[in-house]
């Protein structure tokens, strides 16, 4: 595994701590700010950053280890 195998998946974990932070913030009834703050972030780390990384960084030429 190289690393931007690693970053994608460590950009996933922390979205899906996100989205159960977000869920926690909205039961416990905290303000919705917090809840939409981290739903925000969760999309974030779970759609942006890995489609990055695989589109731009991942496909590179030259990158064929065999």
């Amino acid at each position: 595994m190289n690393s931007v195998t690693i970053l994608g998946i460590a950009s996933i974990v922390i979205g899906f701590l996100c989205i159960a932070a977000a869920f926690h913030t909205f039961m416990t009834k905290k303000p919705v700010g917090w809840s939409v703050g981290f739903g925000i972030a969760a999309f974030f780390f779970v759609t942006v950053i890995p489609v990055i990384l695989a589109v731009f960084f991942a496909t590179m030429p030259g990158d064929v280890t065999r």
